[in-house]
């Protein structure tokens, strides 16, 4: 404790800017209060002795901090004692054992969440990972969610062999697992055992999700502002490296976009992936030619936001596609391969709607990289492109002409959305390079609606503005 203390006086940190809390070991301990003496003593902190109530409230907090938004069940399962409660976290308010709002979730989508914390089950996802080689985020656990088959099958098999299974990508036997500690590894069959009783009294959990929020985490987030715990972890992480005009950007993108009302773009991509798209749109500028999609891709797992807490992989996947393709995703195979699992995630994660969420964030990120190839300055220049979305419905005006519709949507009479895109004639304005960017995204489009098979797809339509 006396060396922390020199460490933060290094850091300059004052003496009322730390707190000390202790938990469950400290708590039952014989000489617990011989020992928090102590630790004032050598440091002048005094130490904050959590009751369980309150301990259990703390993880509570660490878990929520951990994600965008939280609501299902969740189980701290630390050295001493493991905490399982209700929780719903949503716009900066943390409720626990209020399950009456969870209750018709449950019933209307066959089952709840279940959110961990806690040494013991980090480890149990950092096995899980380690099951997976090709998983594309290793280092991470965070925000990393397993379907309850995957949690069940790996912990029925920790309390039966009573040993952690050696995989594939443990090509020697000496091999660990990453980021668990021979003690940790050897805790596991325990952990197992406890999972797979408490599945047996549970209400059916269709997903589990693994944080690293605990209670210095917890303790931290009970001090901020309402305000503060309202932020969306992606648009915080991204907001420092926007450009001064980030909203242009997104008012022009959002013009190719149907309404809000319409629902047809999810919202997880509508309010979070874009604006953060938006943001991050210009971060590689300087970087090669061959290397920003690359970079781009791995923006939230390696790159400049991978520390963010708070993002689920899903989020960092989505984050990364839709940045890859704002810089025209021409990639290495090796980079493919990545790319192409970080779509897998996003599917296994999401089976319902994943193959929609990809769709609009490739979407998006490619009409992105019209917007920023046009005008990569950082500023809306008006006059240069405009996009328009409508239905079929919509679609026969004085602007354009129906055959021209009927050639530019010949193939694609299943799809009943129309992006329309208006090029200057203006000679100063116009160039080879915008109608080339055009026509390439109009190109990628058409190859993208054959690759899904999602409700709401568009079809491209480009035109000139005298006409």
């Amino acid at each position: 404790m006396r060396r922390f203390k020199w460490i933060c006086e290094d850091f300059g940190v004052p003496s009322n800017g730390v707190k000390v809390v202790a938990t469950e070991a400290t708590r039952v301990a014989s000489n617990s209060q011989e020992f928090r003496d102590k630790i004032y003593e050598a440091t002048g902190w005094k130490v904050t002795l959590l009751s369980k109530e309150e301990e259990g409230i703390t993880g509570a907090y660490g878990v929520a901090s951990s994600f965008h938004e939280v609501s299902g069940l969740f189980m701290d399962l630390g050295g001493g004692s493991t905490q399982l409660s209700w929780i719903i976290s949503k716009d900066g308010e943390v409720k626990i054992s209020e399950h009456s709002a969870l209750i018709d979730d449950i019933e209307k989508n066959n089952g709840t969440k279940l959110f961990c914390c806690g040494g013991g089950l980090r480890g149990l996802g950092h096995l899980l990972i380690a099951n997976e080689p090709d998983y594309p985020i290793q280092t991470i656990i965070n925000g990393y969610s397993a379907t309850f088959e995957k949690v069940e099958s790996m912990c029925n098999y920790l309390l039966l062999k009573r040993k952690v299974p050696r995989f594939e990508s443990f090509k020697e036997k000496e091999s660990k697992i990453f980021c668990v500690s021979n003690r940790r590894e050897q805790q596991l069959p325990a952990v197992g055992l406890l999972l797979s009783a408490a599945f047996e009294s549970l209400p059916r959990i269709r997903t589990v999700h693994f944080s690293e929020g605990g209670v210095r985490e917890g303790v931290l987030y009970s001090m901020f502002s309402k305000d503060i715990k309202e932020e969306d972890p992606i648009i915080t992480a991204t907001r420092p490296y926007a450009p001064l005009l980030a909203h242009k950007y997104m008012d022009l993108l959002k013009t190719g976009l149907p309404s809000a009302q319409d629902g047809i773009v999810p919202v997880e991509i509508a309010n979070r992936i874009i604006p953060a798209l938006c943001n991050i749109a210009f971060v590689h500028c300087s970087y090669p030619k061959e290397l920003q999609p690359t970079a781009a891709l791995h923006v939230a797992t390696s790159g400049i936001i991978a520390g963010s807490h708070g993002l689920s992989h899903r989020t960092r996947a989505l984050i990364g596609i839709a940045l890859c393709e704002r810089w025209g995703a021409e990639l290495p195979s090796s980079e493919s391969n990545y790319y192409a699992s970080l779509e897998k995630l996003v599917i296994v994660s999401a089976p319902r709607r994943g193959e929609k969420m990809i769709y609009w964030t490739k979407l998006c990120g490619k009409m992105m990289h019209v917007i920023c190839g046009i005008h990569p300055g950082g500023n809306i220049r008006p006059g240069s492109l405009s996009f328009q979305f409508k239905n079929d419905s919509e679609l026969i005006t004085n602007e354009t002409s129906e055959d021209e519709l009927k050639d530019n949507g010949k193939k694609d009479k299943d799809i009943k959305n129309t992006l329309i895109i208006t090029l200057p004639y203006d000679g100063v304005k116009y160039s080879y390079s915008i109608k080339s960017r055009a026509l390439g995204f109009q190109k990628k489009i058409k190859k993208l609606n054959k690759m899904y098979s999602c409700i709401g797809k568009v079809k491209v339509v480009v035109q000139h503005d005298n006409i």
